[in-house]
């Protein structure tokens, strides 16, 4: 019985189809403006998906401004976007019928498309002003009204200026006449719609003039934003917005696939498979790519069991020859929020237990966003082992700056032209993911010179630092990527090659710190996958053909968004030298995210749905608790390896996961993106001291075993 009225709502739907297709002439139009319309729809209801869907992890944050002039230039972009959507509708429906020998249709008049230009920019514009209020209150000072008024009255001054050079364009004699020389070069069936031919001249077709005035203007704004918005490594500088580029990509996709749809119809070529060929063909043919950049180097690799010797080296500098204490920290993925979640907890516990714990840390295994916060974290550290109280602010601040602004560059201007079939028009090397490393730097202690690989390994060798290791995937073969500046080539019986370093893999070469952390967090689509910047001949013995040295780096989440897999292959090494006086290991994990368990009792959404995301739904939620009980597992079989064999070590290991924001009021949802709103970042304050004043809550049950294995090894 329950089927019944799912069965007489799809018996309504298909009679609503039926009816629907009796009036050709305006399916018709709707065809013809089809890109527009899906623009239009996307400009209103961009701000509902981004803040009442599941979306709003990755989306929300977009809407969230951080000064006045962001949120004029949003205002300005979301105008000139549905002006231009408006215009490319205008140019269709006044010339349909001389194109395709449709019904004419009335042009709409203009009090009515300011009506429709108005409700296309609304949406955008309400939700930017009250989601940022708060923002721009806290950063800058400043009423939000005064950036709301001062948007509005460029954009009207914008729009009179437009429509007085509209009126003067349409009354130029010379310009009508030239325009219509250019449009008589094409055959006769293809200047249709274009020009309209009376008795005793010819003039174009209502609303070619305008659009081409107002593509010259949208060249000039576009070329501007190239410029204002270039990625810079300082730390404080006026960016345009993430929402502002976005808005600007929907304008290209207006008026490039708007015209050309209207130009194409007439011959009945699909344009989203001619502009999909014309992409593909630019990729071809130019060779595109993402990459990472590499730097020959002449320091000598360090050997394979030398990460051994540094553990051991900084064990002993800080804690003596015999029964040392080894801490391990895993970081894992999750964004911007992993990466400040990760600085504040290693920060916090250097405050809380002493900096003779940070001289305990052998290596910091990361992923994604916790690779960022370990980078920051890292390169504070002074020739003590341990990094400055007086900086540990800093190194909160540091990955938690926005650099969603400078992505939103990489997308609307690199990444898009090589998308639209103009790669020649691009750097090789410029795209969001070179892009966000530009940005990474400027908060890095010495932001025009930063650390590579290689300078931070004599720091690891002097046991001055722990070994970094920041986890990435190799997309090809599926097998985890660890870049750090040391040498582990873990093959094994019982996982054979799941694992290679990067010195293993390129021992002529370094790269930066930050292209290290870039490649770990290549959050898909955030940040491309990239490959090496290699060219044949640029390794010993490869040989044209050979691709050995060229796989692309994924996020490192794909293999193991908790970094404790490497760290297990690491451990059992290194409890195996005979060497090792290690008798004590407490293994910390931060996670980025509250811990939550997998579910047993769920419905499941409809299939129909699970096959269009089904599959992408899989990857991402074994990347939660599957993944963590198989290392819970892990750590599991490592312990009692360890009990059962003749060395005596023990181990604890402690989740350190961001709370549950039911446990206080002060905590707010965690985003996906590279941006942090002052809420968040609040919030990330308010977790930690949550948990560091949690009565037998995690972080004094780290204290309390630090302290009877610190205190009586």
């Amino acid at each position: 019985m329950k089927k019944i009225p799912n069965i007489f709502l799809w018996f309504l739907f298909v009679a609503f189809l039926v009816w629907v297709t009796n009036y050709v002439e305006a399916l018709r139009y709707i065809f013809l403006l089809r890109v527009p319309i899906f623009v239009g729809l996307l400009l209103v209801f961009l701000p509902f998906i981004a803040i009442y869907t599941s979306a709003k992890a990755f989306l929300k944050n977009l809407f969230v401004l951080r000064s006045n002039r962001q949120l004029i230039l949003v205002i300005i972009a979301t105008t000139l976007a549905g002006l231009a959507t408006i215009l490319v509708s205008n140019v269709i429906l006044n010339n349909a019928h001389l194109r395709f020998a449709v019904t004419k249709v009335d042009a709409i008049p203009e009090f009515l498309e300011y009506i429709i230009l108005s409700f296309l920019v609304s949406p955008i514009i309400i939700f930017s002003i009250i989601l940022s209020r708060y923002e721009i209150q806290q950063r800058v000072r400043r009423n939000i009204w005064i950036g709301t008024l001062s948007g509005l009255g460029i954009v009207i001054i914008l729009l009179l200026i437009f429509n007085s050079a509209q009126n003067f364009l349409e009354f130029n004699d010379f310009l009508n006449q030239s325009i219509v020389k250019i449009f008589l070069i094409l055959p006769h069936s293809f200047r249709k719609g274009y020009i309209i031919h009376y008795i005793d001249h010819d003039e174009p077709a209502p609303g070619i003039i305008p659009l081409g005035a107002f593509l010259l203007l949208q060249l000039f704004i576009y070329s501007l934003g190239y410029i204002l918005g270039k990625p810079q490594a300082k730390s404080q500088r006026f960016e345009p917005p993430a929402l502002g580029y976005l808005v600007i990509i929907l304008s290209v996709i207006v008026l490039l696939l708007g015209e050309m749809s209207f130009f194409l119809d007439y011959s009945r070529v699909p344009v989203i498979l001619l502009f999909v060929f014309i992409s593909g063909a630019g990729y071809y043919f130019f060779n595109v790519d993402h990459f990472y950049n590499f730097q020959e180097t002449q320091i000598p690799k360090p050997g394979v069991d030398e990460w051994k010797k540094a553990v051991g080296k900084r064990l002993r500098k800080y804690q003596g020859e015999q029964n040392q204490v080894l801490v391990v920290v895993c970081a894992s993925g999750g964004g911007i929020q992993a990466a400040g979640w990760t600085a504040k907890v290693l920060t916090g516990l250097q405050e809380l237990i002493g900096t003779e714990f940070t001289q305990s840390i052998g290596w910091l295994s990361s992923v994604s966003g916790g690779s960022v916060g370990a980078m920051y974290y890292l390169d504070r550290f002074g020739d003590e082992g341990f990094p400055p109280n007086n900086q540990l602010k800093d190194i909160f601040k540091s990955p938690t700056k926005d650099s969603l602004d400078t992505i939103g560059w990489g997308l609307a201007y690199p990444d898009l032209l090589r998308f639209i079939g103009v790669p020649f028009l691009v750097p090789k090397m410029q795209d969001r993911g070179n892009a966000v490393e530009i940005d990474w730097r400027g908060e890095l202690k010495q932001p025009n010179n930063p650390p590579s690989l290689s300078y931070w390994q004599k720091k690891v060798t002097d046991g001055t630092i722990p070994i970094p290791i920041f986890n990435a995937t190799q997309v090809e073969t599926g097998r985890c990527f660890m870049i750090s500046p040391m040498t582990f080539n873990l093959p094994n019986t019982d996982i054979e090659n799941a694992y290679v370093d990067f010195n293993t893999l390129y021992p002529q070469f370094d790269i930066d710190i930050t292209t290290a952390a870039r490649l770990s967090a290549s959050f898909p689509y955030i940040s491309p996958v990239a490959r090496p910047n290699l060219t044949y001949g640029q390794r010993p013995g490869q040989k044209p053909g050979d691709t050995q040295s060229i796989f692309h780096v994924a996020d490192g989440g794909y293999f193991d968004n908790y970094g404790v897999a490497a760290s297990m292959q690491l451990l059992e090494q290194l409890l195996s030298d005979q060497d090792c006086q290690v008798r004590k290991i407490l293994l910390l994990q931060i996670h980025a995210f509250p811990s939550s368990p997998i579910q047993n009792n769920n419905p499941g959404s409809p299939g129909w749905l699970m096959e269009v995301i089904g599959s992408i739904q899989t990857l991402l939620n074994v990347q939660g608790p599957a993944q963590s009980t198989n290392n819970a597992f892990s750590i599991e079989c490592l312990r009692r390896k360890c009990e059962n064999g003749d060395r005596d070590v023990e181990i604890a290991d402690f989740i350190i996961a961001f709370p549950d924001k039911s446990l206080s009021g002060k905590l707010e949802a965690q985003p996906l993106s590279w941006q942090l709103t002052q809420k968040q970042k609040k919030a990330i304050q308010a977790a930690w001291e949550h948990l560091s004043e949690e009565d037998g809550g995690v972080i004094e049950k780290i204290q309390q075993k630090w302290t009877s294995w610190y205190s009586h090894p």
